[in-house]
């Protein structure tokens, strides 16, 4: 009796495991899915890179902007210029990895914007270096991008003259 129990659990187990086809398939698709995620993840890692890139050269060239609506020159007589107050990036390994060439700001001079009264412009220009390959001195240019900033034209002279 023993003996006629157990070889009916033996054709059940045998029945209910898995056919060398379906294991096949079920491992094809894990390793699909395991590759994509791979390829997922190494992208999401670049476009995370180059979102940094693009954001610290926003800064730059915003904090250029900046100094200029300040009052700042940008041209070499002045003892201080935007450029001389900005980091160099010759002297910071981080800024000369990120930013493509050097930005530039250039004086336009005065324009009168929607009416709002004589105004001087200048042009703020930058670009992020998107090269993939992290090797130092290998710079791919992204897309430049311009800042158009204003400033309030001030008189020359606060002080009436002496009479």
């Amino acid at each position: 009796m023993r003996i006629h129990s157990v070889i009916p659990c033996v054709r059940e187990r045998i029945q209910s495991a898995y056919t060398l086809i379906e294991v096949l398939s079920a491992s094809a698709i894990i390793a699909v899915s395991m590759a994509a995620s791979v390829s997922l993840s190494s992208t999401l890692m670049l476009q995370e890179e180059l979102s940094w890139r693009v954001a610290v050269t926003r800064n730059y060239q915003e904090n250029m902007a900046r100094l200029w609506q300040l009052g700042i020159s940008t041209t070499a007589p002045s003892i201080r210029t935007v450029m001389t107050i900005m980091p160099d990036q010759a002297n910071n390994p981080v800024l000369n990895r990120i930013i493509n060439g050097t930005p530039t700001i250039i004086s336009a001079g005065t324009t009168n914007p929607s009416n709002l009264g004589t105004m001087e412009v200048a042009f703020v220009s930058a670009s992020a270096n998107i090269s993939t390959q992290g090797i130092d001195g290998v710079e791919n240019q992204g897309s430049p991008f311009t800042l158009t900033v204003y400033r309030p034209n001030l008189p020359s002279t606060l002080r009436p003259p002496k009479p």
